[in-house]
C-alpha cells in the first residue's frame, strides 16, 4: 500500500524543468575555466571559447535549439575543495573543462562521460626534468608524481599551459606528463609517447545535482566513451 501511495505521489509531482528553462531562455550557460587548451581556448577579442570541449558544448546546443553563453570562473582550480572557486548553481546549467570521472566529482555533480584520455609523455624525459601538468578537476595527481619518482626522473610542478609549454620549448624541462589531448598540444613538434603504469581517465561533462532534464538530454547527445 506504501509502495502504490509513493507512486501515486511521484505521479503527481511536476516534471522537473531545468531542459525547459535553457529552452525558454534560448541559451544554454556553461561555466567553464578561464582557459583550458586545446579543450577550451579563449578567443581573443570576443567572449567565444574554441577547442574539442568548446565544440562539444557547441553541438549540444545546437541539438537543443539554443545559443551557447559562456560563463568563465576566475577562482576555478584556485584551491583543492571546488566549494572555495565561487562557482554556483545558479551561474549556469553546464559544467565543462577538463572534468574526469572521480569519487570527488561523482559526489558534487552529475556526470556526463564522453571521452576516455591515455596519459601520455611530451618531450624526451632523458633531456631534463620531468614536469606535471594536470589541469584536470578531480584527477589524482599524487599517483601521477610517485610515478614520476619511481622512473626516477627529477619532479617539476606546472601550473600554467602557455608557461608549461614554453618550459618544454625553452629546455627548461626535458618531457611533460599529462593526458594525452593536453600533452599532443604541449609537445608542439615533439614526440608524444603513451604513458604504461598509469590508468585511462574519463573525462566528462557535468550537470548540477538534481537537474535531472537537462542532464538527460545532454546525456543523449554526447557521445559515450
Amino acid at each position: 500500500m506504501a509502495g502504490v501511495i509513493m507512486l501515486l505521489v511521484v505521479r503527481e509531482l511536476p516534471p522537473e524543468s531545468s531542459l525547459a528553462q535553457v529552452r525558454e531562455g534560448g541559451a544554454l550557460s556553461v561555466c567553464v575555466p578561464p582557459s583550458l587548451p586545446p579543450l577550451l581556448t579563449p578567443e581573443s577579442g570576443t567572449d567565444q571559447y574554441q577547442g574539442s570541449e568548446a565544440e562539444l558544448v557547441r553541438s549540444i546546443a545546437a541539438e537543443i535549439d539554443v545559443s551557447v553563453q559562456w560563463n568563465p570562473q576566475p577562482g576555478w582550480g584556485d584551491t583543492i575543495d571546488p566549494s572555495d572557486w565561487g562557482m554556483r548553481p545558479s551561474a549556469c546549467q553546464l559544467v565543462v573543462g577538463g572534468i574526469v570521472t572521480s569519487e570527488e566529482t561523482r559526489t558534487l555533480m552529475e556526470l556526463v562521460p564522453y571521452r576516455t584520455a591515455d596519459w601520455a609523455i611530451a618531450g624526451d624525459p632523458r633531456a631534463g626534468p620531468t614536469g606535471l601538468y594536470l589541469p584536470f578537476w578531480g584527477i589524482d595527481r599524487g599517483q601521477a608524481a610517485r610515478w614520476i619518482r619511481d622512473q626516477g626522473y627529477e619532479q617539476r610542478f606546472l601550473f600554467d599551459a602557455k608557461e608549461a609549454r614554453d618550459a618544454l620549448q625553452r629546455g627548461d624541462v626535458g618531457a611533460i606528463l599529462s593526458l594525452r589531448p593536453v600533452a599532443r598540444w604541449l609537445a608542439g613538434d615533439r614526440q608524444v609517447s603513451t604513458v604504461v603504469g598509469l590508468s585511462a581517465e574519463t573525462l566528462a561533462f557535468a550537470t548540477w545535482k538534481g537537474r535531472t532534464t537537462i542532464n538527460r538530454e545532454v546525456r543523449r547527445i554526447v557521445p559515450s566513451p
